[in-house]
């Protein structure tokens, strides 16, 4: 049992690193993005990082004064409602977007996919059931995460594709 708290101490501390380190780079390429849409995005995308980074700290105390995992009802996020839904393309991007802006996303997308690996990683190996739970959800949120960043990439490049939906036919039909 102590080795399984020390595991799963061990994977809350990596998570709320992981956590601050995005809510650091957000908030960081909030001020450095020009346009108004991206910036509330990694503005809206740093507020679910403190919120995950809170989630974490509290299961993290629990263990501390010895206590069990608790169960975390973590609702669906801004972002995980709308990823799925948004399908009008008058909520794109528009304008030109420099390449910082591009980095930036790029930058994004991989700290999603690490976090999202990361969270899956603790899932499947912490035995408590309310701790797989917690990181299997924030899993999924870095998912949703993922591609709320991606389909802002995809409409700053023009890739034809917004949530993976193909907005344009090469042919030139509707």
């Amino acid at each position: 049992m102590a080795q399984q708290t020390d595991v799963a101490v061990q994977a809350l501390q990596g998570a709320i690193s992981i956590e601050n380190t995005g809510l650091e780079t957000y908030l960081r390429f909030a001020r450095q993005t020009n346009d108004i849409t991206g910036k509330n995005m990694f503005i809206r995308l740093a507020m679910d990082e403190l919120e995950h980074q809170q989630i974490l700290t509290r299961q993290l105390n629990k263990l501390a004064e010895g206590k069990q995992w608790q169960s975390e009802n973590i609702p669906l996020s801004e972002i995980e409602q709308v990823a799925p839904t948004i399908r009008d393309k008058v909520k794109r991007i528009r304008g030109e977007s420099g390449a910082a802006e591009i980095d930036a996303l790029n930058t994004a997308l991989e700290l999603e996919r690490k976090a999202a690996a990361y969270f899956r990683k603790h899932a499947e190996i912490i035995d408590d059931v309310n701790a797989k739970d917690l990181f299997k959800r924030l899993a999924e949120w870095e998912d949703a995460h993922y591609d709320i960043i991606q389909a802002e990439l995809d409409a700053i490049i023009g890739t034809g594709f917004w949530f993976n939906i193909q907005e344009f036919r090469m042919d030139g039909k509707f």
